[in-house]
């Protein structure tokens, strides 16, 4: 899932060697039993051009409806991990002009905004992640240096704290941020918090209820940690833009597992609805790189077009779609023969997208 803002600091960071800073009900996202072989899905594709909204039936790779947002300014980050409360998925908006930040909620069956969220100024990208057991949605403002707490029955901005990015006194967004959030349980039975700071060089995992620090973890200066994701299994996978690695987390101790090379730029990760494969996306390669999440090495690479920033499993877990963000258009992967089998056009060059089970 892209905006023209983060498009542009992906060309500043291929062009410097560093990166940018993935968070939920998805349905991508399955625990490690998740597998439904019969199941039936929709996905929803957001773009910075008419349409904004382009629903697919997953089964027949038709596009069976569009949608423009009545308002639109133009998409924050956006991904698979974003939070879906059974009617409506929440999605971030930014005036690239202005800095207004807003979360929106989309009611996915009539494609029609149900809700507006002011954020005040944001001068990168919001993130949005899982929502916590309190029914609380962090967003973090990434340019912002802060994290905004949302309650998802009121639709209030309960509070919005500053928080450490390991800036100094150079430090200056966009290449220091609140990078991406995600929200989880640990194995402890706690509730965390996490984000990377991108050139901050840092993984803070934070306490979801008083926003504080509970950890931080150093990363090798130049590895540039801009995105994360939690495993079906717990773990964090931290994409490193600038050494083009993942690295895999403990969830409470922020210790590295193991590092795994991927290709260029790897920008947001998902998972096989079994949990046994990470599907690691890419801003600088036209591949996928999936890794087994057991074993956690890299079992092959998939050649797919440009650039596959973004992407969502198929709850039968038969089936990857992923999509391209310069080629206007979906690719379909067998995940039997790790091949693309299809290319679903739609006009317009895709930011991100979503997976919905429907039966």
């Amino acid at each position: 899932m892209r905006s023209p803002l983060r498009a542009a600091l992906l060309a500043l960071a291929v062009a410097v060697f560093t990166a940018s800073c993935g968070a939920n009900t998805s349905s991508s996202n399955a625990s490690p039993s998740g597998i439904r072989s019969s199941a039936k899905a929709q996905l929803f594709v957001f773009s910075n051009s008419s349409p904004n909204v382009s629903v697919i039936d997953a089964e027949t790779r038709k596009v069976t409806k569009t949608a423009d947002i009545p308002n639109f300014t133009s998409w924050a980050w956006n991904d698979d991990n974003n939070y879906f409360d059974g009617r409506d998925l929440w999605l971030g908006m930014l005036n690239m002009s202005t800095h207004d930040a807003q979360v929106i909620t989309l009611n996915l069956d009539t494609l029609q905004v149900t809700h507006r969220i002011a954020l005040g100024k944001e001068p990168t990208t919001l993130y949005i992640g899982r929502v916590t057991k309190q029914g609380k949605l962090l967003v973090a403002k990434g340019g912002a240096w802060q994290v905004a707490v949302i309650d998802t029955k009121t639709y209030q901005v309960l509070q919005v704290v500053d928080e450490p990015v390991n800036a100094g006194a150079t430090g200056k967004p966009p290449l220091w941020e609140v990078c991406d959030i995600d929200v989880f349980t640990g194995p402890d039975g706690i509730e965390r918090a996490y984000y990377p700071t991108w050139q901050g060089s840092t993984v803070v995992s934070l306490d979801p209820k008083t926003l504080q620090p509970l950890k931080t973890a150093d990363f090798p200066a130049g590895s540039n940690p801009w995105m994360l994701t939690v495993a079906p299994d717990g773990k964090v996978w931290v994409q490193e833009g600038g050494s083009s690695d993942v690295a895999i987390l403990d969830p409470v101790t922020l210790a590295v597992t193991k590092r795994v090379p991927t290709g260029k730029l790897p920008v947001d990760a998902t998972f096989s609805p079994d949990g046994k494969h990470a599907y690691i996306l890419h801003g600088g390669d036209p591949v996928i790189s999936v890794i087994d999440t057991n074993s956690l090495v890299e079992v092959t690479r998939i050649e797919v077009g440009n650039n596959p920033q973004s992407a969502v499993a198929h709850p039968n877990g038969k089936y990857l779609f992923a999509i391209l963000t310069k080629e206007a258009s979906v690719a379909v992967i067998d995940t039997a023969s790790w091949t693309v089998t299809a290319r679903i056009s739609l006009g317009t060059n895709p930011s991100s997208i979503f997976l919905r089970t429907v039966s």
